[in-house]
């Protein structure tokens, strides 16, 4: 026997400890079933499913598993960056230099197997040698979901030649809680990336994805009980996928990662992705590639019996512009019953500029080129540091859900909650407004503010995202405008499992600048979730409103006693008619610590008048032109 690995591992240094998520057939237990894959037994019996040699029991053997026979399951995981794998894997009867393999997504481990290879250790039905080998892997993964495939090339049936394993024990190196993605340890070089979208890790559906070329439709197919868009018999030749990703906040490079299976007999083509039309990353795929095996069922009619490999895709590029179209395709010439191509576990991140950051060249406010509006960009050189600064007079309004030992404000309401009126919630020493069991499909939480006179608002809060969200959108709405949106999903970075159900928390940090003067001000927070309340659910905390006092400005009126028209100066403004405001002003509101100076030829010249006080009627000046000069305001008038 001589066992194979086909893969490319690195073995990192770190003290991490490896977090086991999966451990079964240690035993003959049918609940350790739940969730795989067979295809292909012997026996349609599930209790046949286990064989006892000795005093082991394993997975398969000589009831179940023999030519044909495939095993697999999914599982979704959060940010990591190695995959652990502890498996025995057993050999039954005669055997003649076939193979035993299984796959770890693109990792391939394969042992080649003789009929001379172990022992009669116990009886099997051909009355052959037994025998069994430990693996110990390690590979690099950081890929939302993982599937694994067990097989075999036999070429007989399981009563003559067979094949299983048992305790499979499956763990992973997380990922620091700051990141989405990550390559290792180091949250220095992750924590930069944030999730953009993600699709086809959980449920393979269109999800905004548009095809081109011989099909119209986007098709999905199940290899192994493993769901994939597109595949045998849907996409073949002259056939792309693309999809327009907009809205994207400010950032300087671009990742795409991805699963990209190459079915069945391919000749020398090549997987293609393009993001904004330019080629990014291609693979060739040989007409006979080494160590390739069959997973996926033939199409009929017409179809191949063709070999599939499973393409792990890691990419990133620099990229800056504020949407990216994402396409995928393939060169193969021939039909998609002989030679297809498919699509796993898609994820799009962006690595974001430094807060409130337009345009950049690296993730700290040093890099920061030009700031969002209203925000400055700070002059190193100066002395004051660097990154972007909000100018403007700001006065906070209110500041809410601070710490731990706050009561709501019965002005915050929620719509389509649940388990209220107090809608309150814990999350580890978090308090929460909203939450597990509180807020969760179709819930809306909002508030209408009553505001002194203002010229913009801002807005701040922890948006948190509690338990399994799939690609849905945390929304912020002002007035009935969507000004905020962030979409959570597979790959957020992950604080942990502190609250509610069975999922990860994580939370992103919302502050909004715009123009706002209404004395009301209408917030609403929402969410796309379409699941059940117990599986996702929203939140917030430290929400913090503040509103900027308006310029001060001289208004002025058509009549007296402060009525008709009215109009606010608060800038220069020369001319009255070019302005198309009338020249005939018969009153004047002078704001405090100001005052009105009135000139009686043109260009700021002549006699002049200088009001500091309101002016409640005047009848001898018609005025023409008026200029703000620091706290003055400087009227032209005719006598």
């Amino acid at each position: 026997m001589r066992f194979i690995v086909i893969a490319i591992f690195v073995m990192l240094a770190t003290s991490q400890e490896f977090v086991e998520f999966y451990s079964a057939f240690s035993n003959a237990d049918l609940g350790q079933l739940d969730g795989w894959t067979i295809q292909g037994s012997l026996s349609k019996a599930q209790a046949d499913n286990f064989f006892t040699c000795s005093d082991a029991t394993i997975f398969g053997g000589p009831k179940a598993f023999g030519k044909g026979a495939i095993v697999t399951k999914q599982f979704q995981l959060p940010p990591h960056f190695q995959i652990k794998i502890s498996v025995e894997v057993w050999k039954f009867d005669s055997w003649d230099t076939q193979r035993q393999f299984f796959y770890l997504d693109n990792y391939l481990w394969e042992t080649m197997w003789t009929g001379s290879d172990g022992t009669k250790r116990c009886a099997t039905p051909a009355g052959g040698n037994v025998n069994s080998f430990q693996v110990d892997q390690t590979i690099t993964h950081n890929h939302a979901a993982l599937f694994i495939a067990f097989a075999s090339s036999a070429d007989k049936a399981a009563d003559k030649m067979s094949w299983g394993f048992r305790n499979l024990k499956l763990s992973y190196l997380a990922c620091p809680t700051e990141c989405g993605t990550c390559l290792g340890p180091d949250a220095i070089v992750c924590q930069m990336w944030v999730p953009v979208s993600s699709s086809w890790i959980k449920n393979v559906e269109a999800d905004g994805w548009n095809v081109k070329g011989s099909s119209n439709v986007i098709k999905t197919s199940t290899c192994a009980g493993i769901p994939i868009v597109g595949g045998p018999g849907n996409f073949g030749n002259n056939v792309s996928i693309q999809k327009i990703f907009d809205k994207l906040v400010p950032h300087y490079r671009i990742k795409v990662i991805a699963q990209f299976w190459k079915i069945d007999n391919w000749d020398n083509d090549n997987a293609v992705l393009y993001i904004d039309n330019q080629e990014k990353w291609k693979q060739n795929v040989a007409q006979v590639e080494d160590k390739e095996f069959f997973i996926c069922d033939k199409v009929t009619p017409g179809g191949v019996d063709g070999t599939e490999k499973i393409i792990n895709v890691n990419f990133e590029s620099p990229h800056n512009y504020g949407a990216a179209l994402v396409k995928w395709t393939a060169t193969t010439k021939k039909s998609s019953k002989q030679a297809s191509w498919g699509i796993r576990q898609f994820q799009l991140y962006v690595a974001q500029c430094s807060s409130n950051c337009a345009t950049c060249t690296g993730p700290s406010a040093e890099d920061c080129t030009a700031c969002v509006s209203p925000y400055i960009l700070l002059d190193p050189e100066d002395g004051n540091g660097s990154g972007c600064i909000l100018k403007g007079d700001w006065v906070e309004f209110t500041s809410e859900f601070q710490g731990s030992s706050w009561t709501p404000n019965p002005d915050w309401k929620v719509s389509d909650g649940k388990n209220g009126p107090d809608f309150t919630s814990t999350c580890g020493e978090f308090k929460f407004f909203g939450g597990f069991e509180k807020t969760g499909k179709d819930a809306k939480i909002s508030r209408k503010f009553n505001l002194p006179a203002h010229k913009r608002i801002r807005i701040a809060f922890e948006a948190w995202k509690i338990d399994n969200w799939n690609g849905e959108d945390y929304i912020v709405k002002v007035d009935g405008l969507s000004v905020w949106q962030r979409t959570f999903g597979f790959g957020d970075p992950g604080l942990a499992d502190i609250c509610g159900g069975d999922g990860f928390e994580n939370y992103a940090i919302v502050d909004f600048v715009m123009g706002h003067e209404a004395s009301t001000l209408d917030l609403v927070i929402s969410t796309t979730i379409g699941k059940n309340n117990e599986n996702a659910s929203f939140a917030l905390k430290g929400f913090k409103l503040f509103y900027e006092k308006p310029d001060a400005c001289a208004t002025l009126y058509t009549e007296c006693n402060y009525t008709g028209k009215s109009f606010n100066m608060c800038e220069d403004l020369p001319n009255f008619q070019l302005a198309k405001y009338p020249s005939k002003i018969k009153s004047i509101q002078v704001p405090a610590g100001a005052k009105v100076i009135l000139f009686d030829e043109m260009d700021y010249n002549g006699k002049t008048i200088e009001y500091t006080e309101n002016q409640k009627c005047i009848e001898e000046y018609q005025y023409k032109f008026l200029q703000k000069n620091q706290q003055s305001y400087v009227l032209t008038a005719n006598n």
